[in-house]
């Protein structure tokens, strides 16, 4: 496949590698500090994209970012890890996933600015690592700004949780939705997803808990959409800090997309999504985890 594609941008521009080495292109990602967004694309990896747009076109700069993956997996393959057995296992069959698709590859999909692009390639890369139902970043933060989204009442108890309860802003576990991963989308799905974060949180003592920012962390979805409530059971139920963000655009078309009732509702005025954040402090999910494990063994 490698050959196929270096072949296929040779015809298309001759010298195109050489002037815009992928190793180049990569190494701007390898620079971006450890919590940068997972979608972040650096000032230097635009530019070469740009130039590649412009000399050969978009088809061309897809094929480029598919040779970037490639050269990404050749990576991770051959560099331990410090996942736990079961996350390993989960990315490498993510990867074999992601190589897959690439032998019939969809055109515009290989594009920054499509997020499940994003996540394929934060997952290649290593800033995302696949844990069931979602994705987890594993550094990342809460930026103090975070909370102002609930008014001035908010920020006492927000600076309580992260200074106290959590021992500061970062780093925290983040975990990402990713729509390909809908059949995991159950209770089980998200007892199987905090059960395996806590297992790797075992072994990274740096990290101060999870987080996790979605319009259906909103408080209102009890009433609206109890139906979702798995997602935020137990988090809420062992000690998780709920914080109001505030609204977005791509969160309420998210929140009425498919959702008759929500959007009736939001019609009528009476719904209005918002964004909250959900904060699980590491103490606190690492004696759920050992409530879990042992209600386990009793029950066997």
């Amino acid at each position: 496949m490698r050959a196929q594609i270096e072949a296929e941008l040779g015809r298309a521009a001759p010298g195109l590698l050489h002037d815009h080495a992928v190793a180049h292109y990569l190494a701007a990602f390898d620079a971006l500090p450890p919590a940068a967004p997972y979608h972040h694309v650096p000032a230097a990896a635009r530019r070469i994209c740009d130039a590649i747009a412009a000399r050969v076109g978009a088809d061309a700069l897809e094929a480029y970012q598919r040779l970037a993956i490639l050269t990404l997996v050749e990576r991770a393959w051959a560099t331990p890890t410090r996942l736990t057995a079961e996350l390993a296992a989960l990315r490498a069959a993510h990867l074999a996933r992601i190589v897959g698709a690439m032998t019939s590859p969809r055109k515009g999909f290989y594009r920054h600015g499509n997020d499940l692009f994003a996540k394929d390639f934060a997952v290649c890369r290593g800033k995302l690592v696949p844990a069931g139902v979602e994705l987890v970043d594993l550094h990342s933060g809460v930026g103090r700004r975070t909370l102002l989204g609930g008014g001035i009442a908010q920020v006492l108890p927000g600076l309580a949780f992260f200074l106290g309860r959590a021992g500061g802003f970062k780093p925290f576990y983040e975990v990402h939705f990713d729509r390909r991963l809908i059949g995991d989308f159950d209770a089980a799905g998200y007892v199987t997803l905090y059960l395996r974060l806590a297992r790797q949180m075992a072994r990274d003592p740096a990290i101060r808990g999870v987080v996790s920012s979605s319009w259906w962390h909103d408080p209102a979805l009890a009433r609206i959409s109890p139906e979702l409530a798995f997602i935020g059971y137990h988090p809420e139920n062992a000690g998780a800090k709920l914080l109001r963000i505030g609204e977005n655009s791509a969160a309420t078309a998210d929140a009425l997309r498919f959702a008759p009732t929500r959007a009736a509702l939001h019609k009528r005025g009476e719904y209005r999504p918002q964004v909250w954040l959900l904060a699980w402090a590491r103490r606190d999910i690492l004696a759920w985890e050992k409530r879990q494990r042992k209600a386990h063994l009793d029950g066997v």
